[in-house]
């Protein structure tokens, strides 16, 4: 008897009953994405590595672990190619608003985006390789009225698919005046504990020394001890969050 086939693992069949519940959740998010003056764009569901390292950066996980890969035809001259489907919407979106001159449109551009990701990840309760993810961007527009917006848009998704007591934590890292200063903190709190750092935070430590503070494996004490990025904060920057708080 020839083996049954089944769904690739991390993959997730919306069957007509669970497809019902998803219509309505995106129905809101389509609403609200109107109601907010949102602009509809799609991207392709796969791009090159190339652009998802320049966004994402070359050492997180998204890049250097979780990136399906995505080859032309065996012997065509896109074999080697190097694609990949894409974990997150930003860096298409970017790529199309700068590949497309859209800068010249009437500013600050507000878009939105619904559609599937994907990311090699380890299968886990609510954790699949393909998801469905609700993007929306903001460009041309730096102050913080556009980012409590977005909490509120958020915020008023929540609350329309029937989930309450959602809390939101604020922080910030900064801009690249400041984000330096923090960047060396980090380097210096970790760099003497190295040998209680898993391999991957010890190798990220110079790289990007903001991704250890993202290690699954880091002790709690650690990272609680850790300097804060809000006491690295330029004058600019500090005022920004104060004004989003």
């Amino acid at each position: 008897m020839a083996r049954k086939i089944t769904a690739p693992r991390g993959t997730h069949d919306l069957l007509p009953e669970e497809a019902r519940t998803w219509d309505r959740v995106e129905a809101v998010a389509r609403d609200l994405s109107s109601r907010y003056g949102l602009e509809r764009i799609d991207t392709p569901v796969f791009e090159r590595i190339e652009l998802f390292a320049r966004g994402l950066g070359e050492s997180s996980d998204a890049v250097e672990k979780e990136m399906f890969r995505v080859s032309g035809a065996k012997g065509s001259r896109e074999e080697r190619s190097e694609w990949a489907l894409r974990p997150e919407p930003t860096a298409g979106i970017v790529r199309a608003y700068i590949e497309h001159g859209m800068q010249v449109r009437p500013s600050p551009l507000r878009l939105w985006m619904l559609g599937p990701m994907f990311r090699y990840a380890r299968p886990q309760a609510g954790r699949y390789r393909e998801f469905t993810q609700w993007d929306v961007e903001v460009i041309g527009d730096p102050g913080p009225m556009v980012d409590a917006e977005l909490i509120e848009l958020a915020h008023r998704l929540y609350a329309g698919v029937g989930l309450s007591g959602v809390v939101a934590h604020l922080n910030s890292i900064g801009d690249a005046v400041c984000r330096p200063r923090y960047r060396d903190a980090l380097i210096g709190y970790f760099t003497p504990l190295l040998s209680r750092l898993s391999a991957d935070s010890q190798r990220r430590l110079q790289v990007n020394p903001l991704r250890v503070l993202d290690d699954k494996d880091l002790d709690p004490e650690l990272a609680a001890a850790a300097p804060k990025a809000l006491d690295y904060l330029c004058d600019a920057c500090r005022d920004h969050f104060e004004g989003l708080r």
